[in-house]
């Protein structure tokens, strides 16, 4: 009999990759995630920044994890996800991520889940 878990896992492939952010300090770090993860095919964000990284006075360096649900080509996925946190339409369904000045995926570190 066909398991409900391997019908599931040929669906929606579960992916996990790297990204370096760019974030204004005026912004605190734990909502700049918590908007990351409301981003639609998000599941989890992760901050691994190690402590050693240099910091600047008006900026903040931070190394994070995500995983995201992928259906299709999850190269793809990684640039319409960039493309929501950093771009903005300026219409009433802004999807820009307050505080985020630069945003970088690590593609060598993308692997399935």
């Amino acid at each position: 009999m066909i398991k409900l878990k391997n019908i599931l896992n040929e669906l929606l492939n579960t992916y996990i990759v790297q990204a370096y952010m760019l974030t204004d300090t005026n912004f605190n770090i734990t909502d700049i995630l918590d908007q990351i993860r409301a981003i639609r095919k998000v599941t989890i964000v992760r901050n691994i920044t190690p402590p050693e990284y240099i910091q600047k006075k008006n900026f903040e360096y931070t190394l994070v994890t995500i995983k995201f649900v992928s259906r299709g080509n999850p190269k793809q996925d990684l640039e319409k996800l960039k493309q929501d946190i950093l771009t903005s339409d300026r219409s009433q369904t802004d999807l820009r991520v307050p505080g985020v000045r630069s945003f970088k995926f690590k593609p060598e570190t993308l692997q399935r889940l």
